[in-house]
């Protein structure tokens, strides 16, 4: 996921909210050195010697693209053109610097261009961008571009979206002066959360960049009348537009140098606060067709994802130090609640009703399988999910971000199911589960067929539902059957997943919910669930009531953990899916010519490889010979 918040207004509604306040103050991140050069507990190779140079060395490094069909020569450098592709990773990431990074996985920022910020008030918030940071034509990185940009993303949304509020944090801004922005919030939201959701993007409007110029095109747009004809049209001319690659004018560590069709080269811009620890001259991306391919045969000297490959492949890669550690997900067996009658539910029809919708069928299905057995039949890259049911990652546990002690790890426990299945109305005769009706107990898996974890973990699952004596069918279909059946609701159980690199996983509404409703078919906005009282003890005598949205709408108005510790409890005792096992998605870089050191967090979340040249406290530099 991009840390670029720039458009989230589009499509996140104010609930997209994340627990903020958990980690600390807005200081800047003090977390601990990390020397060990892969031994990092997710693919590496184990310690590896060597120092960094001391002074600058004619050498480039070089990164397989991230994305193939990214336009090298010919791209769009307009970050409003929806069509464009421009993100903050890949080269648009490298030449441009953040205000503030945003570590996802420890829920903590680190300024960059941003050296300042504090609530003035409840609803008012000061960044203050250090006097450092130059464009590299020599220009001042000022706030007069920073509000540019604002002023586009604002009456953008003014002119295309007259009903919806421009932005789901700030409800209007001001430049104080060439240094500070003060921003207008919509509520008392946590520095925390504005930090993530407002203020941690990268600068990469510069005003008088092209022709017509972004601030040309921002007079335009402020000119017109929002209603009109006209200014739909400048905005449609406005996002086909970009400033040719002359134009671009970057402000971070590295300044463009030469463009092909298939590689991306920049140099060190020697104006820049860092540029005099960065001891090599060139950093470059480069297309391959298969960057892990490129990256054992050390065509390249690192690549942002795509590990873990197959045992094979990771035997072969050279030695490494993994960054972007944390980009995971989770595959679960992912439960039907076969509820269609809600608004914007994507079933057509529906017929199938099924028995999860029954929490103490979930239950029971979760206590008969073995998840263990799963990630045996699984392919060998994938890892066991040893957490309770959350959408959590090991990081945000390690980290004390969500206390999960007493959560339940629905271990098996035949006893346990069968008690289960016979308090939702089920007997079993000849080791067969029948309903009230005397019909069979009933299960409807469907996987893609292409897709092996699918089929795979599906097939464990059918094996030990139909031993406990459940009348399973387990239908491997084509891509599209199978995102029609899910959206349509002909199935009890699926196998997807989710990301768990962040609490990001948790507490995104139109990222997240909407989607799992979608394939949960509940009703994630207007149902009210009933959970035990007290967290972490599932037997708890007690109840109480948890709406998601209403809850994640708390999380960002706080400091306090409670609404975000009561939502994994939702989640852990609702059990919309049952976690089973972890798909990683992290990177590396060749650790037999570089030397990588810096913070846990920032070698855990996404875009590690720029952010080791533009952060104090971290390094990437050539290992002396």
């Amino acid at each position: 996921m991009s840390d670029d918040n720039r458009h989230q207004s589009r499509w996140l509604s104010r609930r997209s909210a994340l627990k903020s306040g958990l980690a600390g103050s807005a200081a800047l991140l003090a977390g601990c050195s990390s020397n060990s050069d892969g031994g990092d507990g997710s693919g590496g190779t184990g310690t590896q010697t060597g120092e960094p140079v001391q002074e600058r060395v004619d050498k480039r490094f070089t990164m397989a693209l991230h994305r193939g069909t990214y336009k090298m020569s010919n791209a769009s450098w307009n970050p409003y053109d929806p069509n464009g592709s421009m993100a903050n990773f890949d080269p648009p990431g490298l030449i441009y610097d953040p205000t503030v990074v945003w570590y996802h996985s420890h829920n903590e920022g680190q300024g960059v261009i941003a050296k300042d910020w504090e609530k003035e008030d409840e609803t008012t918030f000061l960044v203050e961008l250090s006097e450092e940071w130059e464009w590299h034509n020599g220009d001042p990185v000022t706030t007069a571009d920073w509000k540019t940009d604002w002023d586009l993303n604002f009456r953008t949304s003014e002119i295309t979206s007259p009903d919806a509020e421009p932005h789901s944090v700030v409800s209007d801004y001001e430049a104080v002066d060439d240094y500070a922005m003060r921003f207008h919030l919509h509520d008392s939201f946590s520095t925390q959360h504005v930090l993530q959701h407002a203020v941690a993007t990268n600068l990469m409007i510069k005003e008088d960049v092209g022709d017509p110029s972004f601030g040309d095109w921002r007079d335009r747009l402020m000119d017109a009348d929002a209603e009109s004809d006209e200014a739909s049209q400048i905005v449609a001319d406005f996002q086909e537009w970009s400033p040719s690659l002359d134009q671009v004018v970057g402000n971070g560590a590295f300044e463009i140098k030469e463009v092909t069709d298939s590689t991306f080269v920049t140099e060190v811009y020697d104006g820049h606060p860092k540029a005099d620890d960065i001891n090599f001259t060139e950093f470059a991306f480069e297309k391959h067709s298969d960057q892990v391919l490129a990256f054992m045969e050390e065509e390249v000297d690192g690549i942002s994802l795509n590990l873990p490959a197959s045992p094979d492949v990771m035997n072969k890669l050279p030695k490494r130090h993994n960054i972007n550690r944390d980009y995971n997900h989770v595959w679960s067996l992912l439960f039907n609640f076969g509820n269609y009658d809600w608004a914007n539910s994507p079933a057509e029809n529906p017929s199938n009703q099924p028995i999860t919708s029954d929490r103490r069928v979930r239950h029971a299905i979760a206590s008969a399988v073995d998840r263990e057995e799963i990630f045996a039949s699984v392919p060998q890259q994938y890892e066991l999910y040893e957490l309770p049911s959350t959408f959590l990652n090991q990081s945000t546990v390690d980290e004390g971000l969500v206390d999960v002690e007493g959560y339940d790890y629905y271990k098996v426990d035949n006893k346990e199911a069968t008690a289960l299945m016979e308090e939702a109305g089920y007997q079993r005769d000849n080791g067969k589960w029948y309903g009230e009706d005397g019909e069979p107990a009933s299960l409807r898996l469907i996987a893609q067929s292409g897709t092996s974890v699918q089929v795979d973990a599906l097939d464990s699952a059918r094996h030990q539902l139909k031993e406990f004596g459940f009348d399973v069918t387990l239908d491997a279909v084509d891509e599209a059957t199978y995102g029609e059946a899910r959206l349509n609701g002909d199935h009890d159980i699926i196998f997807d997943n989710h990301p768990i690199f962040s609490l990001t996983g948790l507490t995104y509404v139109g990222f997240v919910w909407e989607w799992f409703a979608n394939l949960n078919h509940a009703d994630y906005v207007n149902t009210t669930w009933e959970i035990p009282a007290e967290i972490g003890n599932p037997d708890a005598s007690e109840t109480m009531e948890i709406n998601v949205i209403d809850t994640i709408e708390q999380i960002p108005l706080t400091d306090s953990s409670k609404p975000l510790q009561k939502l994994t409890w939702f989640v852990n005792q609702v059990l919309p899916m049952y976690n089973c096992v972890v798909g990683r998605d992290y990177g590396a870089i060749n650790a037999t010519e570089w030397v990588v050191d810096a913070p846990e967090a920032l070698l855990d979340n996404r875009v590690a490889e720029f952010n080791l040249v533009r952060v104090p406290d971290a390094t990437l530099a050539p290992k002396q010979k």
